[in-house]
């Protein structure tokens, strides 16, 4: 992402998002890494989700970008502690 964005949705005709998360969540696969983080142009961490199918999946990619947003704002310190979906 650049500057202050952690996050950005886009448009409804496809509804995946971009997002950077803990590298610990990264690694268990709650993202798939940006191809641009895999060339080395963005951090490692940044990620693209998927755009939901039903409801359930909203509730998880708000979990996932609720995390996000806690990361950024600097409210995450132990990886253990996030819960995304149970």
């Amino acid at each position: 992402m650049v500057g202050r964005e952690f996050a950005h949705v886009h448009p409804a005709d496809d509804g995946s998002m971009h997002l950077i998360l803990p590298l610990e969540l990264v690694s268990k696969g709650w993202g798939e890494p940006h191809p641009m983080a895999e060339a080395g142009y963005i951090p490692a961490n940044a990620v693209m989700a998927y755009a939901p199918r039903d409801i359930a999946e909203i509730d998880i990619l708000l979990g996932i970008l609720r995390t996000s947003w806690d990361f950024a704002c600097g409210h995450i310190n132990l990886p253990s502690t996030i819960v995304i979906h149970e």
